[in-house]
C-alpha cells in the first residue's frame, strides 16, 4: 500500500530517517548530498525484504570526498546541481542549444504528397482488429503488459484519457496576464514541460499532414483543430536498459513507466492552459489524434534514424517516449536539427544487424508516403513485439545503438567531435562495438523475470530472450533480406473501424517495395530540392 503526506497514518519523516534516507538535523529533515529539496513516499508491503539501517548521528550528510562529488564509483556528480542552479529552467538538462538548426528536417519531406491516414491503419491497431491474424490479435492486449509492473501502470495511464482535454476554441481569461507573446510563452511552457519532468521539450506548428484522418473507434472524421504541438521525449533509462537485452520481460515496464509520465505531464499541461483560456489537448499513447513521429522531427527533438519509425536524439539517442499536446496558445516554434546523424546511420548497420526479427532495411533510405526514410517492416516489427514469448514487446535496436550511451565525459567528447567532424563518425559506431556498447551489464539487472498468465504472476512460460552482440550477422542476412512496405493504398481506408477486417496483405507488401526502391533515388534527388531540404552528407 502507498502512504504520502496528508494522506496517510504514518509518521513518513520518521520512516524515511530509520530507512536511512534522511536524518533529522536541529529538527529539520535532511537529504544526502541534496540541497534542492525532496518529499517523501512510501509503500508498505509483506515481501521478505532486507531492511536498511538510519545514517549514523555524526555522520556528515555533505558529499563524502572530491571523487564522489565527480561521479567516480557509477554516482551522478554534485556538480550537476550546481550547474542546473545556473542554467534556465526552460532550456532543461541537456544543451539542446548548442545542436545546429536547419530550415528543414534532413530528411527530405514532400508535404503535397502526403496523404493523411486513419487511426486504424496504425499496427497494433490493426492487429487489435485482427487484421495480422489470430495470434496477433490474441497477443495484443497484452504484449507490453505481461509484466506486472507495466501491467500496474497501464491502468492509470488509460485513466488519463477522460483528462486529456478538449478539441474546442476558448476565450482567453487573462489569468496569466499578458499571454500575447509567442517567445516568452514558449519559454513558460517549457520551464513548465521539465519541472513536471520530461526530458526534451520542443515547439513546432501542428500542421494537417501531422494529424490523423479519422478515428479508429467510430470511423469519425478528424479536422485538425489547434495550430501548435507541444513535443516531449521521456528518457526510458539508460541504467536499466543497460542491464536487459532489449526484449527481455523488463522492455514493457520501461515504455509504461514513460508512456505514463508522459500523459500526465501532457495532461497537466494541457489542463493549464485550458484554465487560462486556450484550447489544449493531450496526445498520449493511449490515444492521439496526431502523428507524433514528425511532431518530434519538426519540433526540433531529434533526426529520423537508420530504425526507421523512430525520431532519434543527440543526447540520450533513440531510448525515449513521445507525447504530445496540442494548443491554440501563441507559442514560438523551433527548427529541426541537423546533427549529423544521417551521415552516421548511413555507416552504422548496427540496429539492423542486431534486430531480432530483420525488419530494419540494410539499403538506403527510400520515399515513402511523401516522407524519405528507412523504412523498416513493420509487419516483421509488430508480429515480433507482439507475440514474443520470452520478454515483452521489444526495444532492441534501442538497445544497441551507439548513441544509447551513459553521460560520461569520455562519450561527451566522442559524441561532440561526431557532431561537428563527419570524420570522427566512423570512429564512434566503431568504438561502441569495440567497447561493447550494447552488452547486457548484469551489475545493471535489478527486476524479476516474471509473466503475467491468467491473472498471476509467475515464471515465464517459454522463459527469458539472453542476447548480446552479434558482429558479423549482417553478412548473413542482408543478401536474402526482404522488406515489405505499406503504403496508404495497402491500409485500412478512412471510416474504417475495429468491427472490420481488413487482412495485411504482405505480398502485396513486397510488390510494393520494389516499386518504391526503382523510383526512389529520382524522387529523392528531384523531390529534396522542390521542398526545400538542404543537402546531406
Amino acid at each position: 500500500m502507498w502512504h504520502v503526506a496528508c494522506d496517510t497514518a504514518l509518521d513518513l519523516p520518521a520512516l524515511a530517517q530509520r530507512a536511512g534516507v534522511a536524518r533529522a538535523v536541529d529538527g529539520v529533515l535532511q537529504m544526502p548530498f541534496s540541497r534542492r529539496g525532496f518529499r517523501i513516499g512510501v509503500v508498505t508491503t509483506d515481501l521478505d525484504i532486507a531492511c536498511d539501517v538510519p545514517i549514523a548521528a555524526d555522520e556528515s550528510l555533505d558529499w563524502p570526498d572530491t571523487e564522489a562529488w565527480l561521479g567516480v564509483g557509477g554516482t551522478r556528480p554534485g556538480f550537476e546541481d550546481d550547474d542546473l542552479a545556473q542554467r534556465p529552467v526552460h532550456l532543461g538538462r541537456s544543451p539542446m542549444e548548442r545542436i545546429r538548426r536547419v530550415a528543414q528536417p534532413t530528411t527530405m519531406i514532400d508535404r503535397a504528397r502526403i496523404q493523411r491516414v486513419p487511426k486504424r491503419a496504425d499496427l497494433f491497431t490493426r492487429a487489435l482488429a485482427g487484421d495480422l491474424g489470430p495470434r496477433a490479435q490474441q497477443e495484443r492486449s497484452r504484449f507490453a503488459i505481461k509484466h506486472p509492473l507495466a501491467l500496474a501502470m497501464t491502468p492509470l495511464i488509460r485513466g488519463l484519457v477522460p483528462l486529456q482535454g478538449s478539441r474546442e476554441k476558448l476565450q482567453p481569461t487573462g489569468w496569466g496576464g499578458n499571454l500575447s507573446d509567442p517567445l516568452r510563452n514558449a519559454q513558460s511552457i517549457k520551464a513548465l514541460g521539465h519541472f513536471l519532468g520530461a526530458d526534451f521539450v520542443g515547439i513546432c506548428e501542428a500542421e494537417p499532414w501531422m494529424w490523423y484522418s479519422h478515428d479508429e473507434v467510430e470511423g469519425r472524421p478528424i479536422e485538425p483543430y489547434h495550430r501548435f504541438a507541444v513535443v516531449m521525449l521521456i528518457d526510458q533509462g539508460f541504467e536499466t536498459m543497460e542491464g536487459a537485452s532489449g526484449d527481455d520481460w523488463i522492455s514493457g515496464a520501461q515504455s509504461m513507466r514513460a508512456y505514463l509520465r508522459g500523459a500526465l505531464i501532457a495532461g497537466l499541461m494541457a489542463a493549464h492552459v485550458r484554465r487560462m483560456g486556450f484550447g489544449a489537448r493531450a496526445h498520449s499513447n493511449a490515444h492521439s489524434e496526431v502523428l507524433h513521429l514528425p511532431a518530434v522531427l519538426m519540433a526540433g527533438l531529434g533526426e529520423l534514424s537508420r530504425i526507421g519509425e523512430l525520431v532519434l536524439n543527440p543526447f540520450i539517442g533513440p531510448r525515449s517516449k513521445s507525447v504530445v499536446f496540442t494548443t491554440d496558445l501563441p507559442l514560438a516554434v523551433d527548427q529541426p536539427i541537423d546533427f549529423g546523424l544521417q551521415d552516421t546511420c548511413a555507416q552504422c548497420l548496427k540496429c539492423a544487424r542486431e534486430c531480432p526479427c530483420n525488419a530494419i532495411p540494410y539499403g538506403p533510405k527510400t520515399v515513402f508516403n511523401g516522407y524519405e526514410i528507412w523504412k523498416p517492416d513493420v509487419e516483421k516489427c509488430g508480429k515480433y513485439r507482439l507475440t514474443n514469448m520470452k520478454g515483452s514487446a521489444c526495444g532492441r535496436c534501442m538497445k544497441t545503438c551507439p548513441f544509447n550511451s551513459e553521460d560520461l565525459v569520455e562519450y561527451e567528447q566522442r559524441l561532440w567531435q561526431a557532431i561537428e567532424s563527419a570524420a570522427a563518425r566512423r570512429d564512434l559506431i566503431e568504438h561502441d562495438d569495440r567497447t561493447g556498447g550494447g552488452e547486457r551489464n548484469p551489475v545493471k539487472r535489478w527486476w524479476w523475470d516474471l509473466e503475467i498468465v491468467d491473472g498471476v504472476a509467475r515464471a515465464p512460460v517459454a522463459g527469458v530472450n539472453e542476447r548480446d552482440l552479434e558482429p558479423g550477422r549482417e553478412t548473413r542476412l542482408a543478401p536474402a533480406q526482404k522488406i515489405a512496405v505499406f503504403p496508404p493504398r495497402l491500409q485500412p481506408r478512412g471510416g474504417t473501424t475495429l468491427a472490420t477486417v481488413v487482412p495485411l496483405d504482405r505480398a502485396a507488401g513486397l510488390l510494393a517495395a520494389q516499386d518504391v526502391e526503382r523510383s526512389c533515388s529520382a524522387e529523392v534527388a528531384v523531390e529534396g530540392v522542390s521542398a526545400g531540404a538542404p543537402e546531406r552528407a
